[in-house]
């Protein structure tokens, strides 16, 4: 039991050795950012300067110094203080020399629970630039459309429960061709939709416009919609393939992912976009079959068509409005329908945005 004592007594001193660390880490930050940095990151600005630079850690350390030495009621020694010194110096060197640097799994967490990635930033952008201003005014387009078409049983006319919504397809490759029957033959080009004119950012009328595709199954039949790939997964692509931006390969498809789940939260959480786009993951990073993107358009047709009719039903015998916000909900990745197998991109995203401590499991058909 003598040892006890003692043991109590060298923790004491690493205790007080790893806060003393801490505040000095802290201090040195604070001196550098005040001396380097301070007008052109903090605009001069005191409080910002020392909230950045000294963290709950570094105040919490401050507190705990404070209530020991209390608990304490005396002094250190000059060898106790010594002691304390030369932790505090070894905590200082290791965090100088990254010893002691966050892990990559770390800096992701940070990143993603902050929305600092590059996916939310694309995510929001193409929000904010693009489906923000063109969704809500996708269903007039397509009436306008079908007129010009002369009516719904004119070919290439958009009907059903999907006319007025944008199909945008996720490929978890970032792989985004500007042609997609280069992917495809079965997925044909019809048509443009009447283009959307705005005054955005200086330019007079800009123009926004979308291209109704020809979707054939194996039977020749053809399915039309309005269908594009996310243009801003061929800037992740490009920006993987440039040594400068910092961004490899290993990472993309996990961008890609954290693309598509921040914004399916974004258009969920949206009343004038719901209802007016269906999202399309692709894992097509093994898919070698010729007709994969038709086939997998044309499943999210007729999964469409599925909850169309089950909504139907019920809304026969009742008039809640329950059902008709389950009809809102379902347009962005919906669950299947009873009797149908879930898809491998369903079973891989599920949830908002997650860390890479909690990356979906993977269970992959292709």
């Amino acid at each position: 039991m003598s040892g006890v004592p003692g043991l109590g007594h060298a923790a004491e001193q690493a205790l007080y050795g790893l806060c003393v660390g801490v505040v000095l880490h802290g201090a040195c930050l604070l001196v550098e950012e005040a001396t380097a940095h301070f007008t052109q990151r903090y605009n001069g600005n005191v409080s910002v300067l020392l909230k950045a630079c000294v963290c709950w850690q570094a105040r919490a350390c401050v507190c705990v110094l404070a209530v020991a030495c209390v608990l304490r009621g005396e002094a250190l020694s000059v060898g106790e203080l010594g002691s304390v010194l030369i932790i505090a110096s070894c905590y200082l060197l290791l965090k100088t020399t990254g010893v002691l640097a966050p892990s990559a799994i770390e800096i992701s967490e940070i990143s993603e629970s902050q929305q600092m990635n590059v996916a939310h930033g694309l995510a929001w952008s193409f929000y904010l630039g693009y489906l923000k201003l063109v969704l809500p005014l996708l269903e007039a387009a397509v009436e306008k459309y079908n007129v010009q078409s002369r009516g719904l049983s004119a070919e290439g006319a958009l009907g059903g429960p999907w006319a007025s919504r944008l199909h945008i397809l996720l490929p978890l490759s970032a792989s985004v061709c500007a042609h997609l029957e280069d992917d495809d033959p079965r997925v044909c080009f019809h048509d443009n939709l009447p283009p959307m004119e705005m005054d955005r950012a200086g330019v007079r009328k800009r123009v926004f416009k979308n291209s109704v595709y020809s979707i054939r199954d194996a039977n020749g039949q053809a399915h039309y919609c309005i269908l594009e790939s996310a243009t801003p997964l061929l800037t992740l692509h490009q920006m993987s393939e440039e040594g400068s931006a910092g961004f490899g390969v290993s990472e993309r498809r996990q961008q890609v992912l954290l693309f598509y789940r921040t914004l399916r939260g974004i258009l969920e959480a949206s009343p004038d976009c719901r209802n007016h786009y269906r999202l399309i993951l692709l894992d097509d990073t093994n898919a070698s079959e010729p007709h994969f993107l038709s086939t997998e358009i044309l499943k999210h047709l007729r999964q469409q068509e599925g909850e169309e009719f089950s909504m139907i039903q019920p809304m026969a015998h009742s008039t809640l409005p329950q059902q008709e916000e389950g009809l809102v909900v379902a347009n962005g990745m919906t669950p299947p329908l009873p009797n149908q197998p879930m898809s491998s991109t369903t079973l891989m995203i599920s949830g908002l945005p997650r860390t890479l401590q909690s990356e979906p499991e993977e269970n992959s058909e292709y």
